[in-house]
């Protein structure tokens, strides 16, 4: 938006030179990119933000000085004289679009004369960066900047029937704009019409059919109220852009249209003569009511961390362009202008009042505490669950809720089933039961895979009673029971459970292969199953192969008493560490090994496998295990001999307690 700096000066009584205006306005949320002098003016260029569509005009952004500067705005005086016939006996409005456009006004002013705009009003509209292009154009872009208000004059006579119809277009329409192009219409573009065709694209640009041309003497002036929407849709499916769609996609006064159709014809009569008709056709004049909006001291003083005092409130307020109706010790109550449309709450008022007062009179100093927020145990059990899962190579789903009816007849289900009377998705009427067939179905999608691990921590429902609604931990592995085993374990190790898990046969298992199936269990309370899926069930879901599966009650895993982390200090001195390849009958086992090498072992820290040798230079029947052992001192620095000594000791009482084993 260009602003004129003598236009400004003219609406509000200002002794700031352009740059510190500038400076005022930005401060205030008006930001000003650039100051440019025109003659003996100045354009200031003004990036408006969305919800402010009150500064694409000089009357709103004198609003805006007048509350900067605490002083009072000096708007023109609106007059007009009405000496022509009734405008209804000269002109018919007829609505059918109320939707897209809620008020339409229109006036008639007969015998203008078309010609070159005067001095002042060429002057003002170059100094803004429009060309002017004769008294009656220019008067209604002069509006549109001054007020805010996109207008359009036809040529009367040039309109068949002395009738607009605000309609929806004829698909197939065709109307050339005032810029030449030619505009393809649809059944979605509002336009504006005569008795025969579109003359105009509503909001957009009127049609050169109807347009002001040095041969006009008659005028109809429209002033109306299009929907934002609907106006950016027909803009950019033309491609068609002005100065009045701008504006009306970002949203404009409905409650302006009668005093801006007013202002024009005021200036219209002064610069091209004519005689206005009397009244006005308005569909909808009761559109643009003002209303009412209170704001709590106490309140501001508390959102804004900073007093600002009565008398300064209500001199911001009347700056602003709004009425005072009511004020207390307590409260102050104020009647909203539709041109600012922004103000619906007691919130935005208070924002109002430090905008206009100035940000820098928040005070820095915080006194609100800020801390970490607490974890449930529930919460800190997910997260490590997620994090052991992840580093096991598994990923972690989300799937939905809701699951077809024959997953539930299939995998069987616990308590009543819940059906959704309006479901989402008519094929997945059912709440789940378990979330194993949600896995299988993802399974699915990655079937392609060799290696799949999935987990998901997510809610199982049942029917009825307190606990119809459960926390579960699914997991789902490819490469067989075991490792589903193995990472639930891992899973309680990382916790820090203290308790005794538990596995036991189960009598009946409905979707588990005979002799895969265990019941899980914490302390001798069952809280889950695992086991590899019938084929049946893994063919329900196009499997080739049945994953192994588990599942938990999250909620009673989460529960479990934990061990008390004990912190141990960074050791001082050196570790040394030795490795010993040892060849024993392939029926020993490493944990045998590992059992003997850590019993009665002096200073000894870490012992860790490496690896499994079978092959030439080993004889039949046996193996080489590798291993590699740490040992630390804690009060001086360890001697290799001393470290070859211990490896020694190992490789003696390993050789005494295994038969056939012989150091490589």
């Amino acid at each position: 938006m260009n602003l004129s700096y003598n236009w400004l000066k003219e609406l509000v009584d200002l002794d700031l030179k352009p740059q510190e205006l500038a400076d005022k306005l930005t401060h205030a949320g008006c930001a000003i990119e650039e100051i440019v002098q025109v003659g003996d003016d100045w354009q200031l260029v003004a990036e408006v933000t969305t919800n402010r569509p009150d500064w694409l005009c000089h009357w709103g952004a004198a609003h805006e000085i007048a509350a900067i500067l605490g002083k009072k705005t000096n708007l023109p005086e609106i007059k007009i004289n009405e000496t022509g016939p009734d405008v209804n006996s000269l002109a018919k409005v007829t609505n059918t679009a109320k939707d897209c456009c809620p008020r339409y006004t229109a006036r008639v002013i007969k015998g203008v004369t078309i010609k070159e705009s005067p001095e002042w009003l060429k002057k003002k509209l170059t100094a803004i960066g429009l060309r002017p292009i004769n008294n009656v154009v220019d008067v209604t872009n002069y509006v549109l900047m001054e007020m805010n208000q996109p207008l359009h004059s036809f040529d009367y006579d040039l309109l068949e029937g002395s009738q607009i119809n605000v309609r929806m277009a004829n698909n197939g329409e065709v109307m050339e704009a005032l810029d030449g192009t030619e505009c393809k219409l649809n059944e979605k573009m509002l336009v504006i019409a005569d008795g025969k065709k579109p003359v105009a694209i509503a909001g957009v640009m009127g049609g050169s059919s109807s347009e002001v041309t040095e041969k006009t003497k008659n005028i109809l002036l429209e002033s109306a109220y299009f929907e934002q929407k609907q106006v950016r849709r027909t803009s950019r499916a033309l491609k068609l852009a002005s100065d009045s769609s701008y504006r009306y996609e970002r949203g404009i006064d409905p409650g302006n249209l009668e005093r801006a159709s007013a202002r024009a014809c005021q200036l219209i009569l002064e610069v091209a003569g004519g005689e206005l008709a009397t009244g006005v056709i308005d569909d909808n004049p009761e559109l643009g009511t003002p209303w009412d909006v209170t704001m709590r001291y106490c309140r501001c003083e508390k959102i804004l961390g900073v007093r600002v005092e009565k008398d300064e409130i209500e001199k911001i307020f009347l700056g602003l362009g709004l009425q005072i109706l009511n004020k207390t010790d307590d409260e102050i109550t104020v009647k909203v202008p539709s041109f600012r449309q922004d103000l619906t709450r007691e919130i935005d008022l208070i924002e109002e009042v430090i905008r206009v007062a100035g940000y820098d009179r928040v005070p820095e100093t915080i006194t609100m505490r800020v801390g970490m927020s607490h974890k449930t145990k529930a919460e800190s059990a997910k997260d490590i669950v997620r994090e052991v899962l992840a580093g096991l190579g598994y990923f972690e789903c989300v799937t939905d809720t809701f699951v077809p009816e024959k997953w539930l007849e299939a995998f069987g289900c616990v308590g009543t089933p819940v059906r959704v009377l309006n479901p989402v998705n008519a094929k997945r009427p059912m709440l789940r039961t378990s979330m194993v067939p949600s896995l299988l179905e993802v399974a699915r999608i990655n079937r392609e895979e060799e290696d799949v691990r999935l987990f998901e921590i997510a809610r199982t429902y049942t029917g009825g009673g307190s606990n119809s609604e459960t926390m579960q931990l699914a997991i789902l592995d490819s490469r067989g029971l075991p490792f589903v085993r193995g990472a639930l374990e891992e899973v309680v190790k990382n916790l820090r459970a203290e308790v005794e898990l538990g596995y036991t046969e189960p009598e009946n298992p409905p979707v588990m292969q005979d002799g895969s199936a265990l019941l899980i269990s914490f302390n001798k309370d069952t809280v889950g199953c695992m086991g590899v899926v019938k084929d049946e069930q893994a063919k329900m879901h196009d499997l080739r192969l049945s994953p192994a599966v588990c599942q938990v009650d999250f909620g009673k895993l989460a529960e479990l008493p934990r061990l008390t982390k004990v912190y141990k200090p960074l050791p001082r001195f050196p570790a040394i560490g030795r490795d010993i390849a040892l060849v024993v009958p392939e029926e020993v086992k490493w944990s045998r090994i590992e059992e003997i090498v850590r019993k009665d072992s002096e200073n000894m820290e870490s012992v860790i496998f490496q690896s499994v040798y079978r092959g030439k230079g080993i004889d039949a029947g046996k193996k080489s295990v590798a291993f590699g052992m740490t040992f630390r001192m804690a009060d001086r620095s360890m001697t290799d001999d001393e470290g070859n000594k211990l490896r020694d000791d190992v490789v003696c009482r390993l050789t005494a307690a295994i038969s056939q084993a012989a150091l490589r």
